[in-house]
């Protein structure tokens, strides 16, 4: 592992791994690290929009995306009765040149960006590596990062903390987290379908107080299912198999649904109150985190990488002083907000449970 690097990226999910590549086509050198060893083969992230197509289209990543991809039509809330409580329609074409949103295989887009990362010198994929502590002076970091038992220093002039909800980066450097206060148990349920035909050609949002449930087509061949969590439910016996069939038996048999995951999430609303500690910067869901209702969790952090990458440039190449990084969240956090408390809205109508 190199000792020296202008940025060490500490996570590479799809927000990591998206701020490396941006960071390097801007000429900087990069150190990426990853606790884990692999990808994760299973999908997590649903959707993305037009401007996040964009993104991957400046990135080179088009082709792979279209192909483990679908557009989304529209967007339905509906009783349990089936009347549209509020229908979106999204455009097949908007003024990014794509399509509103599409609907994809998370696993998909992690292969396609680390293909391009492993192709360039100036980055160096450090999977297994896992970030232990690290200082910060006037002019960089010092980290200390364990990789198959030996613990190796690396010296950049800045890190930025990828690494999720659970953020180590975040952690250390003591960043509370604002708290909107929603926290909800689902179940989700990812499967392989082949043949979905039967089912709503876009996302469905059913509003049943006996049940809040949400349908969703993934990338071609998937499909996915989210049921809430009643009052008193324990969520390790929500994964027990006869529960799960009884579950998606409205919707699909066993034969024509192979499930592939099955796991309880909480979904939450908060915002860490500070995304800059010196040279210590969090994106995606190490500085928010989002309910999925809006579709936006993923896409919020890769707008962070968006933002953050050329700001890191034009100070590490000296053509910017470093006051231009207080901008990243006085920009990022308002949009952040705005999408986070559009998601609990519709999640407040989804969870109802009074009749």
């Amino acid at each position: 592992m190199p000792r020296e690097a202008d940025i060490l990226v500490v996570g590479l999910g799809p927000v990591g791994a998206a701020l490396s590549l941006l960071l390097a086509r801007r000429g900087l050198s990069v150190v990426a690290i990853d606790r884990e060893t692999e990808i994760y083969r299973l999908p997590r992230a649903a959707h993305f929009d037009s401007e996040i197509m964009r993104l991957f289209q400046q990135l080179g990543l088009e082709g792979e995306l279209l192909a483990a991809s679908r557009p989304i039509t529209a967007y339905e809330f509906v009783t349990a009765a089936g009347e549209i409580i509020m229908r979106f329609s999204v455009s097949a074409e908007t003024s990014q040149g794509w399509a509103g949103g599409y609907l994809f295989h998370q696993p998909a887009l992690e292969e396609a960006l680390r293909a391009r990362l492993a192709a360039l010198s100036t980055v160096h994929l450090a999977p297994g590596a896992a970030l232990q502590s690290f200082t910060q002076d006037g002019e960089g970091v010092t980290a200390a990062v364990t990789r198959d038992g030996v613990t190796e220093t690396v010296r950049a002039r800045y890190l930025v903390g990828c690494d999720g909800a659970n953020s180590t980066v975040r952690k250390q450097c003591d960043i509370g987290l604002f708290d909107y206060g929603f926290d909800e148990p689902w179940l989700v349920i990812d499967t392989l379908m082949p043949d979905d035909s039967a089912l709503p050609p876009y996302g469905l949002q059913l509003c049943d107080p006996a049940r809040p449930v949400t349908v969703m087509p993934m990338s071609p061949g998937r499909r996915r299912w989210e049921f809430m969590l009643l009052p008193g439910e324990d969520p390790a016996g929500m994964l027990d198999d006869a529960t799960v069939e009884r579950l998606l038996a409205p919707w699909a048999t066993p034969a024509q649904a192979t499930i592939i995951r099955k796991a309880v999430y909480r979904f939450h609303g908060l915002v860490a109150r500070d995304w800059r500690r010196g040279r210590v910067l969090l994106a995606g869901d190490a500085a928010h985190q989002t309910p999925p209702f809006a579709g936006q969790g993923m896409c919020a952090g890769l707008r962070d990488a968006a933002n953050l990458a050329w700001k890191l440039a034009l100070v590490v190449q000296g053509r910017a002083s470093d006051a231009l990084l207080d901008t990243y969240q006085q920009e990022r956090e308002p949009h952040v907000r705005g999408m986070i408390e559009l998601a609990i809205a519709m999640g407040r109508l989804v969870c109802e449970l009074d009749p």
